[in-house]
């Protein structure tokens, strides 16, 4: 589990160095190009310090991390994209009629870019996000609670659990969770972390096409 605490914490230790860094050098650190970098950074640990160890210690991240699939686990994991965005929103229709609208910290952020720097941040969202997450989550710390011994259905929940916590958005904790159990049975049952990243792109594809939209519809000359 060590590697997994210095993965998480590793992560954000960097993206508070980064963001302190924009700061002191007179930059915004959440708008403009900064937020690119800025949002981008912590994944280079949650993704590359799992990839480092497993090669370094393990059996290499394609066994340890489950980085090998069969085309069929990625359509199983394209479907299960599907309904993890069912899930999502029953979860979010819950949580709104006790808690007032949803807000979500990349929908807030992505509201005030435009042009070129809203069309990269789609991108991070869509590509960038699921493979860093994956790797770090489904990866190395659903097979470090296999190793240990956990129940594979426990693996699910408590991968999907920390998951959602590591997000720090309370108000969204309920809808992040079932999006994490959904994201750790298609591990489960697929025995590849590459599936689980179909699913995360899957999921975070809406919100990346409206970004999408977006940035074309502020580019558009106004007539009348």
């Amino acid at each position: 589990m060590g590697d997994v605490v210095a993965t998480l914490i590793g992560s954000g230790v960097v993206s508070l160095l980064v963001t302190v860094a924009f700061v002191v050098t007179h930059h915004d650190p959440v708008n403009g190009w900064g937020l690119i970098v800025t949002a981008s950074a912590p994944w280079l640990v949650l993704a590359g310090w799992p990839r480092y160890v497993t090669a370094r210690k393990g059996n290499g991240p394609r066994i340890d991390l489950g980085l090998v699939a069969k085309r069929t686990h990625i359509r199983f994991g394209v479907v299960a994209g599907v309904a993890g965005l069912g899930a999502a929103f029953v979860a979010a229709t819950i949580t709104q009629h006790f808690t007032g609208p949803i807000t979500s910290t990349a929908g807030e952020v992505s509201s005030r870019q435009h042009g070129l720097v809203l069309v990269a941040f789609a991108f991070l969202t869509v590509f960038g996000a699921p493979i860093a997450e994956e790797i770090a989550f489904r990866g190395l710390l659903f097979t470090t609670l296999a190793k240990s011994g956990m129940n594979q259905f426990a693996c699910v929940v408590v991968t999907a659990a920390i998951f959602a916590m590591f997000h720090f958005e309370p108000q969204r904790f309920f809808i992040l969770f079932l999006i994490g159990c959904v994201l750790g049975e298609v591990r489960r049952r697929t025995g590849t972390t590459v599936a689980s990243i179909a699913t995360h792109m899957v999921i975070n594809l809406p919100s990346a096409l409206g970004m999408l939209v977006a940035a074309v519809t502020t580019a558009m000359p106004f007539s009348g």
